[in-house]
């Protein structure tokens, strides 16, 4: 518990109880990521009655095939990882299940590690962009990535990352100047790196809750 807040900060509290939750909502905490669809939508259900400020945010790989048990559940403010114009797709046919607007980021591919996904050009961003903005229930909001996972110097090739980010999210804001363009970037091994560099949302688990088995 002795982390230090920066603006932005998401506790990913993916694998702990809802009562480990509830205790960070008593400590101030309000904003909460979750990988896995089902666990997300228990622990809402479990807490919204007695943590009614709690937000979450959906930042794990999304399949097609859970996009509408995924917008109903409450407090969902915002995904984090929509990595491709097929889930794009996905969602503007099941939007209206919404019943609020939802805070879209668009994943991108800043290292070639395989089991990572996301977009990985310019021109791709733009086309998501522009089917995002024939919505008026998904709102683009920003751009998301994740440092390397297999290396040897984690914050060099970070801040790789993460500078490939800001040159793509800079690009874009050319061609779409009135969107918002936040930075979802930095998890628990390189967050301060992050902040650095311009990040929005951090996103921390292990230094919060502790290393999961």
């Amino acid at each position: 518990m002795g982390l230090i807040a920066p603006t932005g900060l998401i506790c990913v509290s993916k694998t702990y109880p809802d009562s480990d939750v509830a205790l960070l909502y008593e400590l101030g905490e309000r904003n909460f990521g979750e990988n896995q669809v089902s666990e997300l939508e228990k622990k809402a259900q479990a807490l919204v009655q007695t943590c009614p400020e709690i937000k979450f945010h959906m930042i794990g790989h999304l399949q097609t095939n859970k996009v509408k048990k995924l917008f109903s559940v409450p407090r969902l403010v915002s995904i984090h990882s929509v990595d491709s114009l097929r889930l794009i797709e996905a969602m503007l046919k099941e939007e209206k299940h919404l019943t609020h607007t939802m805070n879209i980021f668009l994943q991108v591919k800043t290292s070639d590690e395989a089991e990572k996904s996301g977009f990985e050009s310019e021109g791709e961003l733009q086309e998501a962009i522009q089917l995002l903005s024939t919505s008026s229930m998904l709102k683009f909001y920003g751009l998301m990535t994740m440092g390397k996972i297999r290396t040897d110097d984690q914050l060099a090739d970070a801040k790789v990352c993460f500078q490939k980010l800001l040159d793509i999210r800079n690009k874009l804001k050319k061609s779409f100047p009135e969107l918002p363009f936040k930075l979802s970037m930095g998890m628990s091994a390189d967050y301060p790196l992050a902040s650095q560099m311009g990040a929005d949302w951090v996103r921390v688990g292990s230094l919060i809750f502790g290393n999961r088995s």
